[in-house]
């Protein structure tokens, strides 16, 4: 990447809408823009005001690309602190590819993935984790992951970290001075706990971007059970729609249905899966390989019975079962007179025990609400309960922890200042990487890589 180049790409999805905008940004973007837009007042964009939009026409040659409105903006109040200027299309395919390349012919060349934002970043007008939330404010699913992007873009997590390395920087000091000069009184009574005080803080971090995953990326829950118990009515219920084919002849599921349902704004990937009993032909046994398939990526099961029939053998041995991951246990058929009861089963191994009925829908909302509620451990988060941080960020809190934990341990040891100092150092260095201080060219390269060309 050449920061001296001025670059050029499509930043709104290809396909038919009402507009398409092309973005500039860099040294030349008004000087390009200005050859090629014939504007319908007698102006020249080099010397419009900031932050203005025109009206006219895209030339190529004498030959007029599209009907256009141009936005000048300079820098460095902008995006990226260059020059941009947007050009905003008729929607089509047609139009918004003339015009980049009508651009990238007269002196422009095309961005890379994420560059523009790569180079608000490089700029200093943004932090690396705020660069980062732009990405997860794209991606976002649902409200409540739009919303925690959106506070990590304006500065919420980068003002904990810079907060947390302060607090490190000070520790350093007051230990570094009695390395320096032994003969000074240095207070090392507090230090303990004061360490103590930021691992904690990094923890209560850790807490809250594990919370943030589900919010991220969702839940998995697989529905399981015997044939005929309705876990492909109780899909249809969940998502309102008749996706799954549902008759009375049990095995009817043979293949695995997914489907993604937004629940207290948290996505959740509900998987339909075969009945589980000793399979009698290939088809069935293929069936409840898939669904074997599907329960070991789940981060949950829903294991469904039927609870207006008395438990069956096949009923027993899904009970009875070692599943390895968090289980719900789900009584179907509740419109139906029982042929068991709740009281009769131990809801020890399970998050919890619900009574529904697939087929008219009684129950299942509460269901739902309870599958997030446990898995979130006690309740839906809310705004600044949770952090949206990816795997690489993650990691670089847990070692930051590490070292303060490391560091803690060597206080409480009695060995010399420099050990502690020096694990100091290492919190102070790993908490910088979430800012993007001293990160490798390798590592910012694979982080913008994941942007589309435009952003």
């Amino acid at each position: 990447m050449n920061a001296g180049d001025t670059i050029a790409a499509i930043s709104t999805p290809l396909g038919e809408g009402g507009i398409g905008i092309v973005r500039m940004s860099g040294p030349r973007a008004v000087e390009i823009a200005e050859s090629v837009f014939r504007p319908t007042r007698k102006i020249r964009l080099s010397q419009v005001p900031s932050h203005t939009i025109h009206h006219g026409f895209i030339l190529d040659g004498e030959i007029k690309l599209d009907e256009v409105l141009v936005t000048v903006m300079r820098a460095p109040r902008t995006y990226t602190r260059e020059d941009v200027v947007e050009i905003n299309c008729h929607g089509g395919i047609a139009a918004v590819r003339a015009v980049l390349d009508l651009l990238l012919r007269t002196g422009a060349r095309l961005a890379e993935r994420g560059e523009f934002t790569k180079r608000a970043f490089l700029n200093g007008r943004i932090s690396l984790d705020q660069a980062q939330a732009v990405l997860d404010a794209v991606r976002a699913q649902t409200r409540l992951g739009l919303e925690a992007a959106v506070a990590k873009i304006g500065g919420r997590f980068r003002d904990e970290v810079e907060s947390l390395r302060d607090r490190i920087a000070a520790l350093l000091a007051d230990i570094e001075v009695g390395i320096d000069y032994p003969d000074v009184d240095a207070e090392t009574d507090p230090l303990l706990p004061a360490v103590r005080a930021l691992r904690d803080k990094v923890e209560e971090l850790e807490q809250r971007a594990a919370r943030g995953r589900v919010v991220r990326e969702g839940l998995v829950a697989a529905i399981v059970g015997r044939p005929n118990v309705g876990k492909s009515t109780l899909l249809n219920a969940i998502l309102a729609e008749e996706r799954a084919i549902v008759t009375p002849i049990p095995g009817t599921t043979r293949d695995t249905v997914e489907e993604v349902v937004e629940v207290e704004g948290i996505p959740v990937r509900v998987i339909d899966t075969a009945g589980l009993r000793p399979p009698t032909d290939a088809v069935e046994e293929e069936g409840v390989r898939r669904a074997a398939r599907a329960i070991d990526r789940a981060d949950l099961i829903l294991l469904l019975l039927d609870r207006s029939c008395p438990l069956t053998p096949d009923d027993q041995a899904l009970l009875d079962r070692e599943w390895k991951k968090p289980v719900i246990l789900v009584l179907n058929k509740s419109d139906l007179p029982p042929a068991f009861t709740r009281d009769e089963l131990d809801p020890s191994p399970y998050l919890g025990v619900y009574e529904i009925s697939a087929q008219t829908g009684a129950g299942v909302d509460e269901l739902m609400s309870g599958l997030v509620a446990a898995v979130l451990a006690g309740g839906i988060p809310a705004a600044g309960t949770f952090l949206l941080l990816d795997a690489w960020e993650q990691d670089l809190l847990r070692r930051t922890g590490d070292a303060l934990a490391r560091a803690a341990a060597a206080l409480e040891s009695g060995v010399t200042p420099d050990i502690v100092a020096e694990e100091l150092r290492v919190a102070y260095r790993e908490a910088g990487k979430l800012q993007g201080i001293d990160v490798s060219e390798d590592i910012l390269s694979h982080i913008f890589s994941r942007f589309c060309v435009g952003k």
